[in-house]
């Protein structure tokens, strides 16, 4: 039986890219440590920006977006000190434009 993410054109294009697949048993999450790992690095950077910010946890969504948003334009040792951004598309991120989370919004009392 194929499943969505098992089928023969998924698994061919991911083998002309490199990509790696690794199937896990179905709703066992646990199975994959690295994707847990990873979710669990974007909630704590979330829920630290909202925080540190002072902002309500109506604006987890876009917090949550900025955090991914941030780390695929940061450097990893395991890329060789490269982004995923720059990984991905073999060209530098432009940074320059980013600033602080805190956006300047604030509730009315």
């Amino acid at each position: 039986m194929e499943t969505e993410y098992e089928s023969n054109e998924l698994n061919d294009f991911c083998g002309e890219v490199g990509i790696k697949r690794e199937t896990t048993v179905a709703y066992t999450p646990e199975q994959n440590g690295v994707a847990e790992k990873k979710n669990r690095t974007i909630i704590e950077a979330t829920r630290a920006m909202l925080h540190d910010q002072g902002l309500p946890m109506f604006l987890w969504g876009e917090a949550a977006n900025t955090t991914v948003y941030l780390q695929n334009r940061s450097s990893y040792q395991a890329l060789n000190f490269k982004t995923p951004e720059e990984v991905f598309t073999s060209k530098k991120p432009d940074v320059l434009y980013i600033f602080m989370f805190d956006i300047g919004f604030h509730l009315p009392l």
